[in-house]
């Protein structure tokens, strides 16, 4: 009976938790897919409030746009691995470069920095950028590194220009957000 009544519990608790994310996100205005530069293809779906990001929509989503020669997109590049590291089991970490890097020399770039998130060229990032931009404004090109956060489920929850991008910073947005 005990285990009839959990199997009860857990279902409406699914389903309610289903609801919410259905409130949050709202209808799919468009989709586009991004492809890294390890040939991962992800699936990207706008809404009103944000992304949803197809096999990651129970993680934290740390999307950033960045630029291959920019100085302050480097220097942000360990703290983005330690914060991956940390939370492997709940973020994940994609960088869109929005300078128009070629894929090839996109893929040597983040080797030999020792990238460990996802990497996506400008021209594997499909309507990524304008999806950004419908979003937040931002534009492309002059504000980076550019961050956007988005809650499990996909929710735009924060979005942090460069002058506020520090790891301590970004680290309590995703405590906050788990």
């Amino acid at each position: 009976m005990k285990y009839h009544r959990f199997t009860i519990i857990f279902a409406f608790l699914s389903l309610f938790q289903l609801s919410l994310y259905a409130q949050a996100t709202g209808p799919i205005l468009e989709t586009t897919t991004i492809q890294t530069v390890d040939g991962e293809k992800i699936q990207v779906e706008r809404t009103k409030n944000g992304l949803i990001f197809k096999g990651y929509e129970d993680k934290v989503i740390l999307l950033e746009a960045f630029g291959h020669s920019c100085h302050y997109c480097k220097t942000s590049i360990p703290g983005y691995n330690r914060l991956q590291k940390k939370y492997q089991k709940d973020i994940v970490v994609i960088a869109i470069e929005v300078w128009g890097s070629d894929k090839s020399g996109l893929k040597k770039y983040a080797d030999s920095l020792g990238i460990h998130y996802k990497v996506v060229s400008k021209a594997d990032s499909g309507k990524m950028i304008q999806f950004m931009q419908n979003l937040t404004g931002w534009i492309p090109g002059i504000g980076v590194p550019y961050l956007m956060l988005f809650s499990p489920g996909g929710v735009l929850a924060k979005d942090v220009p460069p002058h506020e991008l520090q790891e301590a910073y970004v680290d309590g947005l995703i405590k906050e957000l788990l």
